[in-house]
């Protein structure tokens, strides 16, 4: 298994397996080219991003642009734009982040200070810093030490540690909420 690995069409969903180094592929369903590759932004972009590959933003990248979706995302820089990762969303950022982000996992690491205009939604979350923002979770959010939400957190459950704080309202809900 160390030889592939996991693909998704982006047209009509079908799962399948290519090969470890492969940078991009064709459906083996509908034909639709997916691109396999990891992008790297380190300043002004306006391209979307397509890709089953990871996303990096680095401190000096700003990527505006209608919508990224890949695999994986890790920004250190802006991104204003709508953001679908199948995996992580991790930001280690400051500054203001537009656009939607959809993702299995939200993180912000430590050091991080960001304002976020439109809503999070996410499998699982983790705050380690301070956000500004509304939070939408399927699943549990945890709040760590240093982290600070100041806006609402909707969620299966929400943990926080001592010295974490919500500034907000805190909706537990039973089901999954309905992405909307």
């Amino acid at each position: 298994n160390q030889y592939f690995k996991d693909a998704e069409c982006f047209d009509c969903g079908h799962k399948f397996k290519t090969g470890r180094s492969a940078r991009s592929a064709n459906c083996p369903t509908c034909g639709a080219y997916i691109s396999l590759e990891d992008v790297e932004v380190n300043m002004n972009s306006t391209s979307p991003v397509k890709t089953r590959g990871d996303v990096i933003i680095r401190k000096r990248g700003h990527l505006s642009t209608s919508s990224v979706q890949c695999r994986d995302l890790r920004c250190f820089g802006i991104s204003e734009a709508n953001v679908h990762c199948a995996g992580d969303a991790i930001f280690k950022a400051t500054g203001a982040m537009i656009g939607e982000i959809r993702c299995h996992r939200f993180i912000v690491e430590k050091g991080s200070d960001i304002t976020l205009k439109n809503p999070v939604r996410a499998d699982e979350v983790e705050i380690h810093a301070r956000v500004t923002g509304t939070i939408y979770s399927s699943g549990p959010v945890l709040i760590g030490a240093n982290g600070s939400v100041n806006g609402d957190v909707t969620a299966r459950s929400v943990s926080i540690e001592p010295g974490g704080e919500l500034n907000g309202a805190m909706n537990i809900v039973r089901a999954k909420p309905a992405a909307g």
